[in-house]
């Protein structure tokens, strides 16, 4: 009797231990993986009927298995998501390994609310999916319309990801992170992508172009869960100060002749400094960058380093000005500066009144940076 029950008792443990560990139906878990068509890439746009939704799964290694790209509009995700369904009626579709989310401008000004609400009640979907916004287009013309027969939005989505791991001007952001910032401060940033020519030729008989690509184009901000704008690469790089993600990436500043000179940058900080009034109010906010760099291309003679670190100074102010300006002009805290000024100075933040949030579009503001070049990249060190 005893060995009985316990044998009831460990059947029940695998019982529901399989329901939950699935990431999709047992329909799906059930079939060989031969017969599933793996969906990578997910893609939103508004539509009349509601939602326009794009599906893609990346190009196999063979000739004969190019990226299938499928589309249908419905009235929620989950409608057109059946539409699709049965309209594939070769394969069934595998959306457990979706990695990447895809968001068209249109439909990111509307909100992405829904589409966020939707991977987090979805059994297929992880919330560790990087998000994306796709500047200027819509998510249906990228998902159909990047790549050829070999490679297609996934495999290019996969290369924007690589490339934006150890770069200070951009990173891909996951929907749990966009939910949390949105959370604290109302704002987040999201990698925004843009539509441009790849760098590969067409090679196809009578190809007059060559194919399109989807590469890192800046952020996204969001504000109350809408998209209100977006910051370009170049003032990504001052995110990435101010954010504590600095990486490397490159910088053009001019010598005394007016030459361009290619810096790389190699890293830095941003430091906070609120003033306080008499009266414990906030009274400004003073922030100190520092940066180091490498010369990576043009010439530049021993007496230009410090015109060249005087060059950079002025570009990395500039940029992290923009980025700062921005925030207070569209009144969206998406670098999360209160919570770092509660940390420096939790009672005074707590005592603020009017608050941070009604307090900073209006707050003066002072940027300082120092950068210091630490070397040529050439065989003889900088004496």
């Amino acid at each position: 009797m005893n060995g009985a029950f316990k044998r009831a008792s460990l059947l029940l443990i695998y019982i529901i231990v399989g329901l939950c560990l699935g990431g999709c139906g047992l329909r799906e878990q059930a079939r060989e993986a031969d017969g599933l068509l793996v969906v990578q890439t997910m893609g939103l746009d508004p539509d009349r009927r509601g939602v326009l939704l794009s599906l893609a799964s990346a190009g196999g290694a063979a000739p004969d298995s190019p990226p299938v790209r499928l589309q249908s509009a419905g009235s929620s995700i989950t409608a057109a998501l059946e539409q699709i369904r049965a309209g594939a009626n070769e394969e069934d579709l595998f959306c457990a390994h979706i990695g990447h989310l895809l968001i068209g401008e249109a439909a990111a000004r509307q909100g992405i609310r829904p589409a966020l609400d939707y991977v987090c009640r979805s059994g297929d979907l992880r919330l560790s999916v990087p998000l994306y916004i796709l500047r200027d287009k819509s998510a249906q013309e990228a998902v159909l319309g990047v790549g050829d027969d070999s490679f297609g939005v996934c495999d290019a989505l996969d290369s924007v990801d690589a490339d934006l791991r150890s770069r200070g001007d951009g990173r891909c952001l996951s929907v749990a992170d966009v939910l949390r910032d949105l959370e604290r401060t109302g704002s987040a940033l999201v990698c925004a992508v843009s539509l441009q020519p790849s760098a590969e030729e067409d090679q196809s008989a009578g190809a007059a172009e060559r194919p399109e690509t989807v590469v890192a184009d800046g952020y996204a901000v969001l504000k109350d869960g809408a998209l209100c704008g977006f910051l370009d690469r170049e003032q990504a790089v001052g995110v990435g100060f101010l954010t504590g993600n600095t990486g490397l990436c490159e910088l053009t500043v001019t010598d005394q002749a007016g030459l361009p000179v290619t810096l790389t940058l190699t890293g830095g900080s941003a430091a906070l400094e609120p003033r306080w009034d008499d009266g414990g109010q906030l009274a400004a906010l003073c922030v100190h960058v520092e940066a180091e760099a490498l010369l990576a291309e043009g010439a530049a003679g021993d007496t230009e380093y410090d015109y060249l670190e005087m060059m950079l100074e002025r570009a990395l102010s500039e940029r992290v000005r923009q980025v700062l300006q921005l925030s207070k002009q569209w009144e969206a805290d998406f670098l999360g500066l209160e919570g770092r000024l509660e940390r420096l100075s939790p009672r005074k933040m707590q005592a603020l009144n009017p608050d941070f949030a009604a307090r900073w579009p209006s707050l003066p503001l002072t940027v300082s940076v120092s950068a210091r070049l630490t070397g040529t990249g050439d065989l003889e060190a900088r004496p």
